[in-house]
């Protein structure tokens, strides 16, 4: 932005020089110092004023637009700065937002991290707490722990007799209502599936 704001000024100086050049030349081959002289003679012989007016407008008119143009390219001048410390305040505030944002996303990731940590040891005990039951239902007569896990949900049910040995498992199999172990056979498929995906 710094360098736009240099080409622009070198630009207004290069126009400012050229129209003075030009200006300088324009008056040189042009002989309008000697109609200039022979104006002010003319208007010193002159009784009449308006033909000094009308002399004083031509020579007084082109510098007139010199310093309107003057005037207009520094007023240029001054909004392209004033955009300049708009842009940098507004880059500003958006490196601001930019490292708030950051600053945010890290302290997600370290939540996020702790999350995973927590809910990890979380499915340990879980699995611990299933695996010590399923010990319990293994050493349990095979009727009266089938009539035990009918009255568990399904989750609870299945996550029991996965953590049991195969053998014990069938022969509590045999004694549970057909509806649940349906149920239960469903949720034994889903947990197996869910782990698999895991991995």
């Amino acid at each position: 932005m710094k360098k736009l704001i240099i080409a622009c000024e070198l630009l207004i100086l290069f126009i400012f020089f050229a129209k003075i050049i030009t200006a300088v030349g324009t008056i040189k081959s042009s002989g309008a110092v000697d109609h200039f002289l022979a104006v002010e003679q003319a208007s010193a012989n002159s009784p009449t004023a308006d033909s000094r007016k009308f002399s004083d407008r031509n020579i007084y008119g082109d510098s007139l637009l010199e310093k309107e143009f003057i005037s207009s390219l520094l007023e240029e001048q001054k909004e392209l700065k004033d955009r300049e410390i708009f842009l940098k305040s507004e880059e500003r505030r958006l490196n601001s937002l930019k490292d708030e944002i950051l600053s945010k996303f890290a302290e997600l990731r370290i939540v996020q991290e702790n999350l995973s940590v927590s809910l990890e040891q979380i499915k340990e005990i879980r699995n611990e707490r299933y695996k010590n039951l399923a010990k319990v239902y293994e050493s349990t007569p095979p009727a009266q722990a089938s009539v035990m896990l009918e009255k568990l949900d399904k989750k609870t049910a299945a996550a029991i007799i996965i953590n049991m040995s195969t053998k014990k498992a069938g022969a509590i199999w045999g004694y549970v209502d057909p509806q649940k172990g349906v149920d239960i056979t469903k949720e034994i498929t889903r947990i197996v599936n869910v782990s698999k995906e895991s991995k």
